[in-house]
């Protein structure tokens, strides 16, 4: 799969389908940073986290992989009240597909924070057996609620149970639960608005409003850490960045990956990028910063940062990757350059060859890798040096003492 300049068709296409479904980029979710409406309930005050239009967009991409899914199956659809009655009745109104719906109620929260316990309040009365089930809830957090339902499900021999949510949050989960459907991962902050409440205020707001904090600043994006990282094969990049999304807590966009998932799920953007790859021409540009942008506004407003693995590529392509973040109202926090002597690299990637038998890891076949990389690479250095956010790093020698000097830069961003 090739990335490229967009040509003049291809421009005409993405223009045409973006007119007509307005579906690609999402809206900017926080507008104006400084001038967030805010809301009272009882005795705390929220500011708009996630705005209808996005939530909407959202369920239409979760309400398609099911259509997709779930074709012939007749599924039954368990909405956990009272949160998810909401998006239950949206994402039933976009589903195509014969299918029913049921509610259960269960309860884990008391105020703003998890109770820990889970009680059953209404059981699940359908004879489920051979059918194929679909839990709808409107946030998983511990996924306590998640874990009691697939116990008491998993005893009455469904064909199979699956897990369908508007918002996640990654950072508290508890249980190893496999969550198929997910609308958006938020970072651990309290929300209420469109169902979801606090001590049963709030449910009726048509956005998703966050918790302000008494200490709070308006400018959460202050800390967000979005950072490029560059270094050629053998330079340790993969390692390092795993060392940086540990540490830190960075969400990771592989280009690859992307890509190849909206082709793997049939989306409309996987559609025309697989157009494009079956025609033998370039992905343009355009298509994969709205693809990039979908996965990352998936993260919501206030995630911790990105390390972007793939991307850019070109002067372009940066320049396309700092519009669609400059609209969001972040950045780019640092491009960290892994700098690493050919020889050196040389020597890693023979001796990664012969460890793993890759016929690719020869000296003619990394040569030519090398110098792709460096071609490639080099007007972005420069691109980047003027932008006053590129950092070199010594990438020879001990691992810890390198990734020391990558946390040495992030911590003073």
């Amino acid at each position: 799969m090739r990335l490229g300049t967009l040509c003049s068709t291809g421009r005409a296409i993405i223009s045409n389908f973006l007119a007509a479904r307005k579906l690609c980029k999402y809206e900017n979710w926080n507008n104006d940073i400084g001038k967030m409406e805010t809301v009272q309930v009882l005795d705390k005050k929220f500011k708009v986290s996630i705005p209808e239009e996005v939530i909407m967009k959202r369920i239409d991409a979760v309400a398609e992989k099911i259509n997709r899914d779930m074709e012939g199956k007749n599924p039954l659809f368990l909405a956990v009240l009272n949160g998810a009655f909401m998006f239950a009745s949206d994402l039933m109104k976009r589903l195509t597909i014969p299918c029913e719906i049921s509610f259960v109620k269960l309860a884990s929260y008391q105020g703003v924070t998890s109770s820990g316990k889970v009680k059953e309040v209404i059981g699940i009365n359908e004879d489920i057996s051979g059918r194929h089930v679909i839990i709808i809830e409107d946030i998983v957090e511990s996924g306590l609620t998640i874990k009691r339902m697939l116990e008491s499900l998993g005893t009455r021999n469904p064909a199979s149970v699956h897990v369908c949510t508007l918002l996640y949050k990654p950072e508290k989960m508890r249980n190893d639960i496999d969550i198929e459907y997910v609308a958006m991962r938020i970072p651990n902050d309290f929300v209420v608005g469109y169902g979801l409440d606090y001590n049963q205020q709030g449910r009726n707001l048509k956005d998703i409003y966050s918790l302000v904090e008494e200490n709070e600043s308006n400018q959460n994006t202050e800390n967000m850490k979005n950072i490029v990282i560059f270094g050629a094969p053998g330079s340790g990049k993969g390692t390092q960045s795993d060392l940086i999304i540990e540490k830190y807590g960075l969400n990771h966009i592989s280009t690859g990956d992307v890509l190849r998932a909206e082709i793997k799920n049939d989306t409309e953007l996987g559609k025309i990028a697989k157009q494009y790859i079956d025609d033998g021409m370039l992905v343009p540009d355009s298509l994969i910063v709205d693809m990039l942008a979908g996965v990352y506004d998936s993260y919501g407003p206030n995630h911790k940062g990105v390390i972007f693995d793939g991307f850019p590529r070109t002067v372009p392509q940066a320049e396309a990757l700092k519009k669609m973040l400059a609209d969001r109202g972040h950045k780019v926090a640092a491009m960290i350059e892994l700098n690493v002597p050919e020889d050196e690299l040389m020597t890693r990637l023979i001796k990664r060859g012969i460890d793993s038998g890759r016929s690719d890891d020869n000296e003619e076949t990394i040569r030519k890798r090398l110098n792709v990389y460096h071609s490639q690479t080099a007007p972005l250095i420069d691109w980047y040096q003027a932008e006053g956010i590129r950092h070199k790093i010594n990438g020879l020698g001990d691992l810890n003492r390198i990734f020391g000097d990558i946390a040495q830069v992030i911590d003073n961003l």
